[in-house]
């Protein structure tokens, strides 16, 4: 994946995850619908867990349901 795709898809998961307590689901629902034509689930499930999670840019609340964190705010700010 290239480095402008995962950025979008990056961002459009931060964008919702930034609306609230989301459920995963809930979110990986979204980012899937938005017409990106590379994201799969499996791109979305690499995204979230293993670096928008893994580098404490979003945070898990309770079982299954995340937020952003000041961190995730910051790198939301910044990606084009």
């Amino acid at each position: 994946m290239k480095d402008q795709q995962r950025d979008s898809l990056r961002k459009t998961i931060l964008d919702i995850v930034a609306k609230g307590h989301i459920h995963y689901t809930d979110i990986e629902k979204k980012a899937i619908a938005t017409c990106m034509p590379f994201v799969t689930a499996n791109t979305f499930k690499t995204q979230f867990y293993d670096y928008l999670l893994a580098n404490g840019y979003i945070k898990r609340v309770t079982r299954g349901v995340y937020t952003i964190s000041e961190r995730g705010q910051k790198l939301l700010e910044i990606l084009p």
